[in-house]
């Protein structure tokens, strides 16, 4: 089959749900599928290229002209509404590539929909990496901390508005109320955790089809955490504790630093990551922190841990980190949120905790750290468990859905 896959962002703009669209749309050529991704044009980047097999096509519409109004202008985001400037041109992608499946992965969606038809044209499926379909922030936290208990339009507008300003967090709330009746225009939902479905029920319409399928990683990540060589960043010895993610409080690495300072274990930390805007005292002679590296040298870092860590205070969307973790067969300690849930067996896989608690942390590790032959155990099962979010495991699931739609769509043609 032929699919058209829909991203705001492309390579070289990466980021987790980028890699994802990556790796699936690689896996889909090798099995077989033709493959377009087509993203916004951002900057000089050409309007045609083919990258690992996969066709791109960066396209642009009226919304390029606020570019130079985001606070990141590498990332000039499709807004909660249809632009009309990028329907005409999906209008015409969709025209000229003539795809079996359409596979949206970001708000460029809302430039689809109007082009959606029931019974002809290609099968629609949209994939939720995140909390944006009911949540402007993408993020479902609402201001002051805590989970947001569902949205509101006023409530929506304050909350976000510390994150894009009052005017733009206005429009971009504005913009998805009045969308919520074109999230009828697809064949079927993934989500990619049991908790971005049940976040996305209450901007769905009742009985949607919406099915949990995990975002995924590449094959062969346990591979390189064995081959790939000791990074020169990492303590002397190995058996440390590892945190890989952004360096911010949304993480829990204030928390982790502190429950850190209150273990009776003492073993150095290591904190791989980016930075944030949040000012954290990394303080310490036992912290390491190492900013911005490649995920070879991860890789290799969570092969010589004893305990990968993962103490988020925001509901993640799944928890990818964990999963990384878990392929070089380390026990995770994670908060007990989000799609974190559904990525660490409790007592099998490693422990989960209530986040932003460092005396819960702290313990969690203890505990472990105090039974060797229990973390050799939980790693294997975690390696184990891990293997089910391999692209080589989840991308069939994917093709099963979009040739279920298509018998549907052919049996609806037949009525």
């Amino acid at each position: 089959m032929h699919i058209l896959q829909l991203t705001d962002f492309y390579r070289p703009t990466i980021g987790g749900l980028e890699r994802h669209v990556e790796t699936l749309s690689k896996e889909l050529v090798r099995l077989g599928h033709s493959t377009t991704v087509v993203t916004l044009k951002v900057g000089d980047r050409p309007e045609f290229e083919e990258m690992g097999g996969v066709r791109v096509r960066r396209i642009q519409g009226w919304s390029a002209a606020l570019t130079p109004f985001y606070a990141d202008q590498a990332r000039p985001f499709h807004p909660t509404a249809p632009d009309p400037g990028l329907v005409r041109r999906l209008r015409e992608v969709v025209a000229q590539e003539r795809p079996d499946v359409v596979h949206s992965h970001s708000w460029l969606q809302y430039s689809y929909f109007p082009l959606y038809r029931r019974t002809r044209g290609p099968v629609h499926v949209v994939t939720l990496h995140d909390y944006g379909l009911a949540c402007v922030k993408k993020n479902f936290q609402y201001t002051g901390g805590g989970s947001c208990t569902g949205p509101s339009p006023r409530k929506c507008v304050s909350c976000a508005t510390g994150q894009y300003g009052a005017a733009k967090s206005a429009i971009l709330t504005a913009g998805l109320r009045a969308s919520r009746p074109l999230h009828a225009r697809a064949d079927a939902y993934v989500a990619i955790s049991t908790a971005v479905a049940e976040a996305a029920r209450a901007a769905l319409p009742a009985h949607t089809a919406l099915t949990v399928i995990p975002s995924m990683v590449p094959n062969g990540m346990d591979q390189i955490a064995e081959r790939e060589p000791r990074p020169d960043f990492l303590p002397p010895d190995d058996g440390y504790l590892l945190f890989v993610g952004a360096l911010g409080r949304h993480k829990g690495v204030d928390v982790l630093l502190e429950a850190h300072r209150r273990m009776k274990h003492r073993l150095p930390l290591v904190l791989v990551g980016a930075p944030t805007g949040d000012s954290l005292d990394f303080s310490g002679p036992d912290v390491t922190v190492a900013r911005n590296q490649p995920n070879p040298a991860v890789m290799a870092s969570w092969r010589r841990a004893s305990i990968g860590v993962v103490p988020s205070a925001w509901e993640e969307p799944l928890g990818q980190v964990a999963i990384e973790a878990m392929l070089a067969g380390r026990p995770v300690v994670a908060s007990d949120v989000g799609g974190l849930k559904d990525v660490v067996d409790p007592g099998v896989t490693g422990l989960l905790v209530p986040p932003r608690d460092p005396d819960a942390l702290a313990g969690a590790l203890d505990e472990l750290l105090a039974d060797p032959d229990r973390r050799e155990h939980m790693g294997a099962a975690g390696r184990d468990r891990a293997r089910a979010f391999e692209v080589g495991a989840v991308a069939p699931r994917l093709v099963e859905l979009f040739n279920r739609m298509l018998e549907k769509r052919q049996t609806q043609r037949r009525a």
